[in-house]
């Protein structure tokens, strides 16, 4: 039985995918192969070791300097039990640690899955969720071509077994057909390699089951972390081909440094010089010192020695000198263009690449990180979107209805230093609400609730006999402005009024969103 054109289609898209997700993990690893000019110097290099030199990998920044600053603060959904349920899950899936390597994946990739699929009891029912990431070189969601929105299948590929007992598995995820409840899951099976103008696919029944299962639950379980659509591309793309020129650079200038410890030397013979008689050498047959000794042994003597005021005779030379070595700065300063370019290119501030450079603070610090902290407020609201849909059916499996899952993440631009928490600071004293400031700094919402909810009274009547001091101070200007015809009576008394019921209010939830 030839394979549907589903599976078809499905796994040739999946494997066209591939190189490129290989290509952004070498890149990201620090594993690319340098691009030599000719084979004579690629030999050259590998004769020194030098094609084996780890490389120093600024591609993964780009990436990095995203990811550092994707932090969720928690995952709700305002049910108590359901979050107790959201909290055994993380903890069930290990999801603190899985998460970030799943948002480093994504950036790094483009693409990353997370499957989500029920654990059965003995008697066929849930009794637990497992939530896995899987590789975008393994699963592939396929988006139907009317509506780009709609999930239309998902292949999950991979292989088992080496050589001539190789087997290649796929399974083919549907969802449930409009106006049905479930969907299905195909599996299929190749034995051997992978050949494209062969069709060796046939249904996977060595387990025992049917080789279609039904999807009892109608939704694919794989859902899609991605930094564009339909797919992603990874956050460094741009960054290979200055990655590829460094690594050039780096190359060539190791294959130097030994030239500039130890430079070449040369020697011009005078052939006039007459020859004949003893020379001198350092090596003489008939010396008792030399007896048994070789000229190439370290330990022989020599007559030429390398202390202050000694008189080098070499007989038979009308000149010496070096070869010099490259300069260095012939190769220093396009690395630090080229890691400029990267920075330029990827939209990364310079700052990550070089910490050394001069500190930058304050608006200048936010002008520069502009670019990169829209990128990531777009990945939050992306993967944030996909972390609630992934939640959202968990809980479904687990017996919820209609379950609103909310993913809040840390602040884009959040700073937990001095400066950070002074503009914090000013902001609650010119007025913004505490709640939306300390949360707005980065604050877990649900902390700052049992903040506000434990306030000190003494404290908060302390603030309020304050402001009520403040509006006394401004009565008496307002009195004075009225008698100076500067402001109408009218505008005064709706002015007090309105501060005076903001004061009454002070403290209240609905004051502070």
């Amino acid at each position: 039985m030839a394979g549907t054109a589903d599976l078809i289609d499905a796994f040739a898209d999946l494997c066209a995918a591939r190189p490129g997700y290989a290509k952004a993990e070498a890149y990201f690893d620090g594993d690319v192969d340098e691009i030599y000019a000719s084979d004579k110097v690629a030999r050259l290099l590998a004769k020194s070791n030098l094609d084996e030199l780890d490389e120093i990998n600024f591609a993964r920044i780009p990436v990095t300097a995203i990811t550092d600053r994707l932090h969720i603060t928690s995952i709700t959904t305002g049910d108590d039990d359901a979050d107790e349920d959201i909290k055994a899950l993380i903890k069930r899936n290990q999801l603190d640690e899985e998460l970030p390597g799943l948002h480093t994946r994504a950036c790094s990739q483009g693409d990353a899955y997370l499957m989500v699929w029920p654990a059965l009891d003995p008697d066929g029912n849930v009794a637990d969720v497992d939530m896995l990431v899987n590789s975008a070189a393994t699963v592939r969601v396929i988006y139907d071509e009317e509506n780009p929105l709609r999930k239309k299948l998902a292949i999950k590929s991979w292989c088992i077994g080496t050589g001539k007992d190789q087997q290649i598995r796929a399974d083919l995820y549907y969802p449930a057909p409009p106006g049905e409840d479930g969907g299905r899951i195909e599996r299929w099976v190749w034995q051997g390699r992978h050949r494209g103008k062969q069709d060796k696919w046939q249904p996977y029944t060595e387990d025992g089951q049917d080789a279609v299962l039904p999807n009892p639950w109608g939704e694919i379980p794989f859902f899609h972390y991605r930094t564009g659509r339909p797919y992603g591309r990874p956050e460094h793309y741009a960054a290979y081909g200055p990655q590829s020129i460094i690594n050039k650079l780096v190359v060539s200038h190791a294959a130097t440094i030994d030239f500039q410890s130890l430079p070449q030397r040369y020697g011009l013979i005078d052939p006039t010089v007459d020859q004949s008689g003893m020379q001198g050498a350092d090596f003489d047959a008939d010396s008792p010192y030399d007896e048994g000794a070789d000229p190439e042994d370290s330990g022989n003597p020599s007559q030429l020695r390398n202390d202050p005021g000694e008189l080098w005779l070499l007989q038979g030379l009308k000149g010496v000198g070096q070869f010099e070595a490259a300069n260095p700065q012939v190769y220093l300063a396009p690395f630090d263009r080229y890691v400029k370019a990267m920075a330029q290119v990827t939209g990364t501030p310079f700052a990550e690449f070089d910490s050394t450079g001069d500190a930058v603070s304050g608006k200048a610090r936010v002008e520069a990180r502009a670019s990169q902290t829209a990128r990531v407020q777009a990945r939050q609201r992306s993967f944030g979107a996909t972390h609630a849909d992934a939640f959202e059916f968990a809980l479904r499996l687990l017996g919820y209805d209609d379950t609103d899952v909310t993913v809040r993440w840390q602040p884009a631009d959040y700073r937990d230093d001095t400066e950070g928490w002074t503009t914090t600071s000013a902001k609650i004293d010119a007025g913004v609400p505490r709640e939306r400031a300390l949360i707005e700094a980065g604050c877990p919402p649900e902390l700052v609730e049992g903040w506000m909810r434990d306030l000190d009274d003494d404290a908060e009547l302390a603030r309020r006999a304050d402001l009520l001091l403040k509006i006394g101070n401004a009565v008496q200007a307002l009195g004075a402005g009225v008698q100076l015809g500067a402001i109408q009576t009218e505008d005064v008394t709706q002015l007090l009024d309105s501060m005076l019921g903001a004061a009454t209010n002070l403290g209240s939830t609905e004051a502070n969103r």
